[in-house]
Formats: C-alpha cells, sequence, structure tokens
C-alpha cells in the first residue's frame, strides 16, 4: 500500500492571470471551472489535483490493475491510439502513457489542470467538451476509457455521451467506463453529508445511479457486443485488510466533502465551523462504520463488422 504514496506528482504551472480571468472563476478560495451549462461542480484547483491523484492510486490498489478490457494486444502494438475522456489531472493517462511508451495516449477535458514538466512525450492533452460532440473522426481510437464522470452529466446526456465515445472507437476496439456508487454502512455524520451531496448533485441534473445503468447504457447501443460488468467495494475500514488503503479512502471521501463546502454548507444551512466539525466527526465515523462503497467497471467490445 505504501506504493499508492511513494510517486510524486508535479504540481500543475500558475495559470496566467489573464487567462484565469475568463477560463476559471474562484470561490472561496478554490477554482473551478468557468463552462457555461456545465453541471460538474467540484473544483480543478491544485489541492483538486491532488485528491485526483491519491484518488487514481486508491483505485489502481483496489482493482490490482489500470483496466479490466482485455486490450494487452492493443497496447502491445505501436501505432495504437487509446482517450481518456474527461481525463481531470491526467493521473490515468500519464500511467498508461508512462507504462506503455509505444502507444497514444490522449486525454480531454473543459479545462486543463494537467502537469506540464512531468508529461510523457506520447500524451497530449485536448480541451473540449464532450457534450459539444468529441473533436474526433469516426474510428479514431482503439481503446476509449472514461471514468468518475456521475457528477459530469446530466441524467439525459448519458446516451448522447456513449454515443460519442463509440463513434470515436475503433470497430473491434474496447469501451471502458468507470463509476462509483452510494455510500453503504454510514453513521449519522456521513449519512447526512452524503444525502446532501445527493440533493445538490441531483438538483443539477446528476443520476447519482448511474453506476447501477452503465451495463444497459452499453446493452442498448447498438454498435457494442459482449457487455461485461465487474465490481469490487472500496471499504474505509477493517474489511480494506490495509490501514493505509483506508486512511487513503477517508482523506480522498472527505476531501469530496471539502470541494463541495459552497454549496453543502448553503444546503445544510450551517455555518463554515459547523461543516468542518460534521467532516472532522465523519473522518472516525468512515472507519468504524466501516462505510464502503462499489466501484463498478463495464466495458464492451465495437462491432467489427469486416471480420466478425
Amino acid at each position: 500500500m505504501g506504493r499508492i504514496m511513494s510517486k510524486i506528482i508535479e504540481k500543475p504551472e500558475s495559470i496566467k492571470s489573464k487567462s484565469s480571468q475568463t477560463e476559471f472563476r474562484y470561490v472561496d478560495g478554490r477554482r473551478f471551472h468557468n463552462v457555461k451549462d456545465v453541471v460538474y461542480a467540484l473544483p480543478n484547483d491544485e489541492e483538486e489535483s491532488d485528491r485526483l491523484h491519491l484518488q487514481h492510486f486508491l483505485l489502481r490498489y483496489i482493482w490490482q490493475s489500470n483496466f479490466s478490457a482485455p486490450i494487452e494486444h492493443i497496447l502491445s502494438k505501436s501505432d495504437s491510439k487509446i482517450l481518456d475522456a474527461g481525463c481531470g489531472a491526467a493521473s490515468w493517462s500519464f500511467d498508461m502513457a508512462t507504462s506503455y511508451p509505444s502507444i497514444s495516449v490522449v486525454g480531454l477535458d473543459i479545462s486543463p489542470h494537467q502537469p506540464t514538466q512531468i508529461k510523457p512525450n506520447n500524451f497530449t492533452f485536448v480541451k473540449a467538451n464532450i457534450l459539444e460532440g468529441l473533436p474526433f473522426e469516426d474510428n479514431t481510437f482503439d481503446y476509449v476509457f472514461q471514468r468518475y464522470l456521475v457528477s459530469a452529466y446530466s441524467k439525459d446526456k448519458w446516451p448522447y455521451v456513449i454515443n460519442e465515445l463509440v463513434r470515436v472507437l475503433k470497430p473491434g476496439g474496447f469501451l471502458e467506463l468507470c463509476e462509483f456508487s452510494h455510500l453503504f454502512d454510514t453513521g449519522p455524520a456521513n449519512q447526512r453529508l452524503w444525502s446532501t451531496v445527493a440533493k445538490v448533485l441531483e438538483g443539477r441534473g446528476v443520476d447519482l445511479n448511474i453506476c447501477q445503468n452503465l451495463e444497459e447504457y452499453a446493452q442498448n447501443q447498438d454498435q457494442l457486443e459482449n457487455v461485461k460488468k465487474e465490481v469490487k467495494q472500496c471499504y474505509h475500514g477493517l474489511k480494506s485488510n490495509d490501514i493505509e488503503l483506508s486512511k487513503v479512502a477517508i482523506s480522498n471521501t472527505t476531501s469530496v466533502y471539502a470541494s463541495l463546502k459552497q454549496p453543502l454548507t448553503k444546503t445544510l444551512n450551517i455555518s463554515n465551523d459547523e461543516f468542518d466539525e460534521l467532516v472532522k466527526a465523519s473522518k472516525d465515523e468512515l472507519f468504524e462504520f466501516d462505510t464502503y462503497y462499489n466501484v463498478v467497471r463495464v466495458y464492451a467490445r465495437k462491432i467489427n463488422h469486416n471480420n466478425d
């Protein structure tokens, strides 16, 4: 588990103030994207980048892999091209680019907050909003990956998003989606916080049950076949079988609460100090109640009529 914490991630370079005024907005000292009509509520500053890097290593440890789709044959070819849709801080992209230096990795997001000085040579960032259509030709990528964008799309947009991901996927290539569930076995503080998170996000049109619907969405996409689903649990207590893993999981969950502090305090109608005490109580509860959530991976192959 120590490996999760051992990798040092360089912080992104400072964004020039002129571009920041238009590209970002600031709330209570946190930086957020400034893209109109986008439901994504989490920040995109250095603090959030640190959380995303930590979350990546947490998930890689839980799964003991960066992917579940059978793509080793794709990753072994030097002309293979893969897409990380909604790459965020590019933790997964950089990991894949470093592990498979002969392939090309494209990371796409609505705003840039990826490290620059340690960017692998085979990684390219594209700034775009998938809800406006992916800026790629049909059949561009051998593998398309998307993780933890439950809060990025309203429920009615998911079929469109999946259609776009499939459109840019080559026949015979694989699509993989990964999302998380609600919290289970919560204490009173986490029940209060998580139910408020749900209220805030659902008020933006977000479907927090998306992990239960991914498989159905993939099955309903008529260009996909061999749809598979895998599920793991992320425990915050003793069932993790690793105290360091529990600490990382607790840090990640409570950091999400902190990132949503402004809308949560407003919805709960409590002061900043009261909110901080609630989050502090949630840390102990997460371990004590061994709170957990499911992590779901769904992957499928794009039908290749020429070879099938």
